[in-house]
């Protein structure tokens, strides 16, 4: 892992003597909540630093945007080697870190985002469009709009004409009947709720009791919740692909948890190595194209014919997860991420 680590870190280096231009500088924001731990932040940011790229890892809480002598800076309150950050209050004041500059030369990677009002300030999302006028970011707010948002992922996909599950939106609260007739399928069904992520509020229902009581507990926790069904297929594992830049840099095959009906690795799936076909390959990329990523999770079924089929595509996520994948490759995943971090100069 060393050595290749250092072969690597050497070809980055000879690319940049070969075009006269400066080493990118790797920006990382991200949230440490439930949603989207800081893990995978530091370990990019630790991989890119022993490649010899500068990396800062910055926190969305407490950050903000300040301009100074012509130039541009983010305040972030100081993060420690884990990731971790303290919350200011009464007793404990802001600890800020450095300010970071901002150059030309700046790769703005957003993780941690958020949803409004649910695990992220709207704020977080009006900074990042502010950067992105200027600024390479990844992913756009765009991409992570259409991500973070089941109902809205599903739309595009339907649109576009992406193979994936059929599904119904409860459009009232008493409207679950009626959502369920219109999947045109039999118990038992899939319910989602509008925003999750490593597969919580997702829940196999069997009965249209069990629907009822489902719908009206979410319900009378948030009148605004968005209640989702989709058809259930029944399969022994899904595929989580990595796609970085229109390339395949990591794919992991994620067997349904024992006693589970989830694949999730949060939720204990054991990852393998699995080789795409020609044609997953070229529907995970286009998929990517749909949802405006440029790095991206990809989900998806696998057809019963991998060769021929389109595969059935669960979802895409804008701030993907990666230590399963990294650990069921054996490093390349992260290797493969800074590589694409060098060669996207514009």
């Amino acid at each position: 892992m060393n050595n290749k680590i250092k072969q690597f870190g050497s070809f980055l280096q000879e690319t940049s003597l070969q075009e006269e231009k400066k080493p990118y500088h790797l920006v990382i924001i991200s949230h440490d909540d439930i949603h989207d731990t800081n893990e995978t932040g530091v370990l990019i940011r630790d991989t890119g630093k022993k490649m010899g790229l500068k990396v800062d890892l910055l926190e969305f809480t407490g950050l903000f945007i300040e301009y100074k002598n012509g130039k541009t800076y983010l305040n972030s309150l100081k993060i420690d080697e884990d990731g971790d950050f303290e919350i200011p209050d009464v007793k404990t004041p802001a600890k800020y870190g450095k300010p970071v500059e901002l150059t030309e030369n700046t790769l703005l990677m957003i993780r941690g985002l958020g949803t409004s009002h649910l695990s992220g300030n709207p704020s977080w999302s009006n900074l990042i469009k502010i950067l992105e006028k200027d600024y390479k970011v990844i992913n756009s707010t765009l991409c992570h709009d259409i991500c973070s948002d089941k109902h809205y992922n599903q739309i595009v996909f339907e649109r576009e004409n992406v193979r994936t599950p059929k599904t119904s939106r409860l459009t009232h609260p008493e409207d679950y009947e009626a959502a369920y007739e219109r999947l045109n399928t039999e118990f038992p069904v899939i319910l989602k709720t509008g925003h999750g992520s490593r597969g919580v509020g997702v829940i196999l229902i069997e009965s249209m009791k069990t629907l009822r009581a489902v719908c009206q507990l979410l319900n009378r926790e948030s009148k605004f919740t968005d209640i989702l069904l989709q058809e259930f297929i029944k399969n022994t594992y899904d595929v989580r692909v990595i796609v970085c830049q229109d390339e395949i840099v990591g794919v992991m095959k994620r067997p349904v948890a024992e006693g589970d009906f989830r694949s999730n690795v949060s939720q204990n799936s054991k990852p393998e190595r699995l080789e795409l076909t020609q044609k997953e390959k070229d529907e995970c990329i286009r998929v990517t194209k749909i949802v405006h990523g440029s790095l991206v999770g990809v989900d998806f079924i696998p057809a019963k014919d991998r060769e021929k089929d389109e595969p059935i595509f669960i979802e895409v996520n804008s701030t993907p997860g990666l230590i399963g994948i990294e650990e069921n490759t054996k490093g390349v995943t992260y290797q493969s991420l800074l590589q694409f971090f060098d060669r996207s100069r514009w």
